[in-house]
């Protein structure tokens, strides 16, 4: 992931509201056989939604001893379902990595087993083809696909907010293990829907990326799809915002997982509006540092709200109220320096942008 300071960083990870599990969520335990969940998967009825962890997918030798634990029938931590009742889907909460090498290793015969010293010497180097055709160690591969695993499943309507709420707080539990998943990598999942499309397709904006310093090939795990998520809901929402990012934002994707084509041509439309003003006007021409994400989405309100008026500005005009919202004390090195998210803070820092961009 791209630079960030320490606050800007821990506002893509922060849980910040104490979700108790609702009353109609059931959980339950179970056994179920890697073929089982091949089958699942296979079927469509699993999903496990490998996009949101493309970045951090277990490595050749990882997912090699994890099979090779299997094998050796080692105990293995439990996984965790999510199961909607009523649409009969399955979704991976915690587990994908491990159900990844379950698939790879009973669908994938040219993958080889990695070369390490530390698992069944028969089997290091080994393709998946030449361990089923062999008569000594088609055993094995027989064995993976008939050991049961442990599953915790939660029971639960995927239409209920309340319940997509609570698995996103099992999901930001979870996953802590390796490199912890962020906020938007959970939505991605939880939330997967038609704005959650929409975010993806602007985070492509070929000015979105000039002004964010986006690289072709950088990882940037869905930190720039939450900015626009951000934008949008504070655009939106600014008077009930509370305080509490997270929630605002699990909310807002919620409330609008699936809106019309009119709410999504009018945010597409305010949002590449937005972002050619700010880039044309304020930065391409005249290239600075990466701008913070405080700043940037400062900028990005300040300008929304006074998109009609602005876009007959010219550029000297634009820089004049970029330099004048910098000299804010909402944004001197004082403010920043903690409670980013904080109500106060946030609603002063683009109430003040929204009143310098007005010309007032």
């Amino acid at each position: 992931m791209t630079e960030l300071n320490d606050l800007e960083k821990e506002s893509f990870f922060d849980d910040d509201f104490d979700q108790l599990p609702p009353s109609d969520i059931v959980a339950y335990n179970e056994l179920r056989s890697c073929a089982d969940l091949l089958r699942m998967y296979d079927d469509k009825m699993l999903d496990i939604q490998p996009e949101f962890q493309r970045d951090i997918i277990w490595s050749p030798a990882s997912q090699t001893r994890f099979i090779d634990s299997l094998i050796k029938q080692l105990p293995i931590p439990s996984m965790c379902f999510g199961y909607d009742y009523k649409t009969e889907r399955w979704q991976v909460i915690d587990g994908l990595q491990r159900i990844s090498a379950i698939i790879r290793f009973l669908v994938d015969d040219k993958w080889k087993l990695s070369k390490l010293k530390d698992i069944n010497h028969d089997l290091a180097g080994m393709s998946v083809e030449e361990i089923k055709k062999s008569k000594k160690l088609s055993k094995y591969f027989n064995r993976v696909k008939n050991i049961t695993l442990p599953i915790t499943v939660l029971r639960c309507d995927y239409g209920k907010k309340a319940h997509k709420l609570y698995l996103f707080t099992i999901f930001h539990r979870l996953n802590t293990g390796g490199m912890k998943l962020n906020n938007q990598e959970i939505r991605n999942c939880v939330y997967n829907g038609k704005l959650n499309s929409l975010l993806k397709n602007l985070d492509n904006d070929k000015n979105w990326r000039i002004l964010n310093k986006m690289q072709p090939h950088q990882s940037y795990r869905f930190t720039k799809q939450e900015l626009i998520l951000r934008f949008f809901a504070l655009y939106d929402n600014l008077k009930n915002y509370s305080g509490k990012l997270a929630q605002f934002l699990n909310e807002y994707m919620s409330d609008n997982q699936n809106p019309d084509n009119t709410f999504l041509k009018n945010k597409e439309h305010l949002f590449k509006t937005t972002v050619k003003i700010i880039t044309e006007g304020l930065y391409q021409k005249n290239p600075e540092h990466k701008l913070s994400n405080t700043i940037l989405e400062a900028l990005l309100y300040g300008v929304a709200k006074n998109i009609n008026s602005l876009q007959s500005k010219n550029t000297v005009n634009l820089k004049k109220y970029y330099t004048l919202l910098k000299k804010e004390k909402a944004f001197s090195d004082e403010s920043l320096k903690e409670g980013l998210a904080g109500k106060e803070k946030v609603k002063k820092r683009l109430n003040t942008s929204k009143l310098i961009f007005s010309d007032r």
